[in-house]
């Protein structure tokens, strides 16, 4: 999970810029944004799938590949600033164990 720390939170189009700026971003790169779900973005590279789930300011992403899971965390904090949180433990009021038998929401 990432969160971005220069946020543009004193404007009045503050969500919609962040939007439009992520979403630009991301479609440049290779990702499918999907149709239903337009916070929902996939990016397929041979074997390797990432699922990408944008929350206003935040970033959930899933990735078969750790090598690939780190490569894009490097690139998001140097484009856009964003910390790392570590691997995610609430969400949306929900509590998420991830372990080695699979990852539980309670």
């Amino acid at each position: 999970m990432l969160r971005l720390k220069k946020a543009l939170y004193g404007l009045k189009q503050a969500p919609r810029a962040w939007n439009e700026i992520i979403n630009t971003y991301f479609k440049k790169n290779g990702y499918e944004q999907c149709p239903y779900k337009h916070a929902f973005y996939i990016k397929k590279k041979g074997e390797y799938v990432m699922f990408i789930a944008l929350y206003v300011d935040d970033l959930i992403f899933i990735e078969n590949n750790v090598k690939l899971i780190e490569a894009f965390k490097e690139v998001m904090k140097k484009e856009f600033e964003m910390t790392d949180l570590g691997l995610m433990k609430y969400f949306l009021g929900l509590e998420v164990i991830q372990g080695k038998d699979g990852i539980f929401v309670s």
